[in-house]
């Protein structure tokens, strides 16, 4: 990418100065051209937000591009404010689905003089050859057979053909804080999980290093916030009440994540919300798998403070006998754990925050 660079020209006002169309535009041109090596400079060129590219369903030769913000390699802001359908139609060959930055007359309905307005629209294409800058790829699909459907990539690091093929996809580096509340919900004498709930106030430290700006929300009287993620912990040999349970269960009907962590050798708490919170094989699967790979990349979750133990996993939900707590604050009482446990417990958590940022805020 080439940002071409010449020394900007604002206006200088002065008592008198005459407002004509040169005039103006001088002014204007010099706050998007700031606007553009802004972009440019800081961030890049990509997908910002959204702009997905999904099968119909079921599948047809059809695909989905969602609503989404992108930049083009001129600094451009393209906005596609609504889902978007392309067809697919050429066999034996590859078809690019590419967005670009077009600029285009307002119907007369929508102002009264259209000559005085532009608006900044888009346009998606679908193409038989590699598009050239600043058009961005979004995807691309190798056809065998026009009478097949498109559908989800089942290897998305290897699709076949008639795939969705998302691998081209630029995106944009840098960015600002993501947004992410977080409940904190305590059952049991807070002031026996000191040291459970220092780690947590880590595992908030580490967010925020890694780009996350979380709110936390404190619970009382035994409520669930209403946060994109809710974090439950007590002492592991406590059951926690069936009308508590019953509220992490609504709270996960509602879209929201648990990651219940038990504090302590007990099984109590684990087994009181195994039953609130099952779901289906395939649910259960798609979180794990959604959580291990999110950021960074697990085969299977790593060890807490107590390693041998087995994660539940559940629809939106995780259930931890494994006393991550301890593991980030680096001690359960007179156990010291090593760097690289509660380095890959630190990382862990991570994951879970950003796979529900993948769900909520998928940047």
């Amino acid at each position: 990418m080439t940002i071409p660079l010449h020394p900007p020209v604002r206006v200088h006002p002065f008592t008198g100065l005459v407002i004509d169309v040169d005039t103006w535009a001088t002014a204007h041109d010099y706050h998007r051209r700031q606007q553009q090596l802004h972009l440019l400079t800081l961030h890049g060129s990509g997908i910002g937000y959204g702009l997905d590219v999904l099968p119909t369903d079921p599948p047809s030769d059809t695909l989905i591009v969602e609503a989404g913000v992108a930049i083009d390699a001129l600094g451009n802001v393209i906005v596609v404010p609504e889902r978007q359908r392309v067809t697919i139609s050429d066999g034996d060959a590859t078809s690019y689905i590419v967005l670009d930055y077009v600029e285009s007359i307002p119907a007369a309905s929508e102002v009264k003089d259209t000559r005085a307005r532009v608006v900044e629209d888009f346009r998606l294409r679908v193409l038989q050859a590699l598009p050239e800058a600043p058009a961005l790829e979004l995807a691309r699909v190798v056809r065998s057979d026009t009478s097949a459907a498109i559908v989800a990539a089942a290897n998305p690091w290897e699709p076949k053909a008639n795939e969705v093929d998302c691998r081209f996809r630029i995106r944009l580096t840098q960015r600002g804080p993501r947004p992410l509340s977080v409940g904190l919900v305590v059952h049991g004498d807070g002031a026996d999980l000191a040291g459970h709930l220092a780690g947590f106030q880590y595992f908030l430290r580490e967010l925020e290093r890694e780009g996350v700006r979380a709110a936390t929300v404190r619970a009382s009287d035994g409520n669930i916030p209403s946060t994109d993620l809710v974090y439950l912990t007590g002492p592991a040999e406590t059951a926690l009440p069936a009308a508590l349970t019953k509220r992490v269960a609504e709270r996960v009907s509602k879209g929201g994540w648990i990651f219940a962590d038990a504090c302590g050798p007990g099984t109590q708490m684990v087994q009181s919300l195994t039953t609130a919170l099952k779901g289906s094989h395939e649910t259960a699967a798609r979180a794990e798998s959604l959580v291990l790979t999110s950021h960074y990349v697990f085969g299977t979750p790593p060890a807490g403070a107590f390693p041998t133990k087995e994660i539940i996993w559940a629809e939106k939900a995780l259930i931890s006998p494994r006393d991550y707590g301890c593991a980030w604050a680096g001690r359960r009482g007179d156990q010291v754990f090593q760097r690289d446990l509660i380095r890959s417990a630190l990382e862990f958590a991570t994951n879970v925050a950003f796979g529900v940022l993948h769900e909520v805020d998928p940047r």
